[in-house]
C-alpha cells in the first residue's frame, strides 16, 4: 500500500512540459505585452489588443485591468530577472496610483477615458468592489516582489475604504456605488467577494497582519453561509438584496468559479490552520469536474445550471487556468500518479489548443474547440501567470522561479 505522506516524483516529460508552460507565460506573454501592451506617448497601458496587435479603440482603461497588468509584470519579473519586466511594473504602479485614484473621494476610479481623461466619453469615475479587490490583491503583490511599504499602504487604505464605504448591513459587500460612494447597490453579487477574498490572502501574504486574516474569515463565512447550495457543491452568483438567489439568473453556475473557491479555500485553510476548509471544497472539485467539464470535447464550459443542463457551452481560457491550479495543488498532496497525468493533460490542454505562440492565446473557443475571438484582453494573463505559478510552485520552484537582484 502506498504511504500516502510520499508524493511520486514527477517524469521527464511532464517536467518539460511544465516547464514550456511557465515559461511561455512569463516569456513570450511578458514579451507580446511589454511590446504591445503600452502606450508610450500617453505613458499607460493599453486595455485590448485586436487580433493584429495594434490596440482595439474602446476608448477607456479600466483600474482593474491596470492593476491586473501590474500584478502579471511583477511576477514575470520575479520568475524571469527580465528588467524590462521591473521597469513596466513601476510604470503600471505609477499608472494606477497617479490617475486612478480619487484624491477627493477615495477609492479607485472604476475607469478613465484611454487618452486618460478622468471625464467624458470612457470614463466612469464610479468605484466597485471587483475593481478595489484587485488593487489590493495587486499592490500586495508588487510590495511583496520589490519590497515596497508604499504599496502596502495603498493597499491598506483601499482595504479601509473598502469597509468603510461598500461594508453593508446585510453582511456583505456592496458590488459598486456612485464616485462619493453614494447609491450602494444592495444585491449580493458572489464573484467581487471571492476576488476579496484572494486580495486579502494576498495581503495578508505580504504583511503577516492577524487583522487581515479575520477580514478574509468574514468572506469565508459568507461563502459557507451563502454563496454555495445546499450540497456544498456549487457556487451561486448572483442574490437580490435579501440576499436570497435571483429568479432570473440564480440557477446559474460558472464551473471555473468552483475550481476557483476550491483553490481559495485551500489556501485559507493553508494561512489560517483551518484544515477542515480542505474538507469544505472537496464537493467543488467533484461537481465541476462531473458537470462542468465537456465529456466529448474537452474543456470547460462557460455556464451551466444547477442541474448540470449547459447554459453557454463557449469555453473561455480562464476556467482552465483555475482548473491547473486545483490539479497543482492536489498533486502536490498525493502519491497517486493519476494526480500528476490529469495536471499534464489540463497543462496540454492549455498548451495545443488555447496558446498560439509568440506569446498570444485565443480567449474562447467554441464547444468543439474552434477560435470563436479575435481580441487579447490585458486581464487574462493574470489568469494564466497564477497558473503558472501554482505549477512553479509544485515543481520545487528553484527550477522555474529564478531570483534575481534588486533593480
Amino acid at each position: 500500500m502506498t504511504d500516502p505522506s510520499i508524493v511520486l516524483p514527477f517524469t521527464e516529460t511532464q517536467r518539460t512540459a511544465a516547464r514550456r508552460f511557465v515559461s511561455y507565460v512569463f516569456v513570450d506573454m511578458a514579451q507580446l505585452w511589454l511590446t504591445h501592451g503600452w502606450n508610450a506617448a500617453g505613458g499607460h497601458s493599453i486595455e485590448r489588443l485586436q487580433a493584429d496587435l495594434t490596440p482595439a479603440p474602446l476608448g477607456y482603461r479600466r483600474s482593474m485591468a491596470v492593476a491586473r497588468q501590474l500584478f502579471f509584470f511583477a511576477q514575470a519579473w520575479r520568475v524571469t530577472g527580465n528588467a524590462a519586466c521591473a521597469e513596466r511594473a513601476h510604470a503600471l504602479y505609477a499608472d494606477l496610483t497617479g490617475r486612478f485614484w480619487d484624491a477627493e473621494h477615495g477609492g479607485w476610479f472604476f475607469s478613465l477615458g484611454d487618452n486618460g481623461a478622468g471625464t467624458g466619453p470612457g470614463a466612469d469615475p464610479g468605484k466597485d468592489l471587483y475593481g478595489h479587490a484587485f488593487a489590493i490583491f495587486a499592490l500586495s503583490h508588487y510590495a511583496s516582489v520589490f519590497r515596497k511599504a508604499e504599496a502596502i499602504d495603498w493597499a491598506r487604505r483601499t482595504g479601509e475604504a473598502v469597509k468603510r464605504h461598500l461594508f453593508l448591513p446585510q453582511g456583505w459587500f456592496a458590488q459598486a456605488a456612485r464616485r462619493d460612494w453614494s447609491s450602494p447597490d444592495p444585491a449580493l453579487e458572489q464573484n467581487p467577494h471571492m476576488h476579496l477574498l484572494e486580495a486579502w490572502l494576498a495581503l495578508h501574504a505580504a504583511t503577516g497582519d492577524a487583522s487581515v486574516l479575520r477580514d478574509a474569515a468574514q468572506l469565508v463565512t459568507l461563502y459557507t453561509d451563502r454563496l454555495h447550495s445546499a450540497d456544498g457543491a456549487k457556487v451561486l452568483e448572483h442574490f437580490d438584496a435579501a440576499g436570497r438567489p435571483q429568479q432570473e439568473r440564480g440557477q446559474l453556475v460558472q464551473p471555473g468559479h468552483l475550481y476557483e473557491w476550491y483553490w481559495l479555500l485551500h489556501d485559507y485553510a493553508e494561512s489560517a490552520r483551518r484544515p477542515e476548509y480542505k474538507q469544505i471544497a472537496a464537493p467543488l472539485f467533484d461537481w465541476a469536474n462531473a458537470r462542468g467539464v465537456d465529456p466529448l470535447h474537452g474543456g470547460i464550459y462557460d455556464q451551466v445550471d444547477t442541474d448540470g443542463q449547459v447554459v453557454s457551452d463557449r469555453k473561455r481560457i480562464w476556467p482552465v487556468t483555475e482548473c491547473i491550479k486545483v490539479h497543482a495543488i492536489r498533486a502536490a498532496a498525493t502519491a497517486d500518479a493519476g494526480a500528476h497525468a490529469a495536471l499534464e493533460r489540463w497543462i496540454a490542454f492549455m498548451t495545443t489548443r488555447y496558446f498560439t505562440g509568440g506569446g498570444g492565446w485565443h480567449e474562447f473557443l467554441r464547444r468543439d474547440l474552434q477560435p470563436d475571438s479575435d481580441y487579447l484582453p490585458a486581464t487574462t494573463p493574470y489568469h494564466v501567470a497564477m497558473a503558472a505559478l501554482q505549477v512553479a510552485e509544485l515543481f520545487g520552484g528553484t527550477t522555474f522561479l529564478k531570483p534575481a537582484a534588486q533593480p
